[in-house]
């Protein structure tokens, strides 16, 4: 079961996060061979094609388990409504199967910009 985080982003501001993802005995999650995607959108049933993709990285080593995931500024920018929902998620191979786990979650807040 993913995470649960509301954030918070400047509209017109780039923006960045760090996620460190742990095993369940405490220990980092090594996320060697992983890959991640996230995105946000105005609701859950909104249309794909109004979706924003965040950039997602892994930091090294990988082996210490953290996610980074952004916004530019230009893509903050074109966030008008005050809420999105969004997601982070991770996939690997596990015994010759590609398994999709839904990491982190939530709402996302824009604080509206006056200058531009």
């Amino acid at each position: 079961m993913a995470q649960y985080e509301d954030l918070e982003v400047d509209q017109g501001a780039d923006a960045k996060w760090r996620l460190k993802l742990l095993e369940s005995d405490g220990t980092k999650r090594d996320l060697t061979d992983y890959t991640a995607r996230g995105k946000l959108n105005r609701s859950y049933d909104a249309d794909s094609s109004e979706a924003v993709s965040f950039s997602v990285s892994f930091l090294s080593p990988r082996s210490d388990g953290i996610i980074e995931f952004s916004l530019t500024n230009t893509q903050t920018e074109t966030l008008t409504r005050r809420r999105y929902v969004y997601d982070i998620e991770i996939e690997y191979e596990q015994g010759g199967d590609t398994l999709v786990e839904r990491v982190l979650e939530g709402k996302l807040m824009v604080s509206k910009s006056v200058t531009k």
